[in-house]
C-alpha cells in the first residue's frame, strides 16, 4: 500500500451495508457486497472480513481479496505500508 495515502491512522472494520470501495484495477467504484458476490463470498462470511480503513473511513484493502485502486503502490510511491495477517 502507498503509505503517504493512507493516512496517519488506520482502523480495521467489517462490512456495512452500503459500503464501497475501488477495487485494484477497475475505474469506478462498487458496492462492496457486490464484490463479495462476485468473489463468491459465501453470506455468512461477509461480515466475518476484516476491512482496512483510512481515518476518513476509505476503504483501503478487504483482506485476502483487494486493495482499493487510489492506495495501490505507482512509481510516484516514495514509502510503502506492508500490512501482513493471518487466517485463524
Amino acid at each position: 500500500l502507498d503509505y503517504d495515502k493512507t493516512g496517519a491512522q488506520i482502523r480495521v472494520r467489517f462490512f456495512r451495508p452500503g459500503d464501497r470501495f475501488v477495487p485494484l484495477g477497475m475505474k469506478g467504484s462498487k458496492k462492496l457486497k457486490s464484490f463479495f458476490i462476485d468473489e463468491k463470498v459465501p453470506q455468512n462470511e461477509r461480515k466475518l472480513v476484516p476491512i482496512l480503513t483510512s481515518q476518513d473511513d476509505d476503504i483501503i484493502w478487504v483482506y485476502e481479496k483487494r486493495i482499493a485502486e487510489n492506495y495501490r503502490v505507482t512509481d510516484k510511491t516514495r514509502r510503502v505500508l506492508l500490512v501482513e495477517g493471518e487466517s485463524s
